[in-house]
């Protein structure tokens, strides 16, 4: 796979935890970074 596609893992409508205002959240599959903040870290 190369640094541009993805396998998307879910996509959270209506989020209102990232931040003010209602966004759409895509979470991908597959990031080795395992940052501590991550949102999603099963993916």
């Amino acid at each position: 796979m190369d640094h541009s596609s993805g396998l998307i893992f879910d996509i959270q409508s209506h989020s209102i935890h990232d931040g003010p205002g209602n966004r759409t959240t895509i979470f991908m599959k597959g990031c080795r970074l395992a940052c501590l903040w991550c949102a999603n870290p099963e993916s």
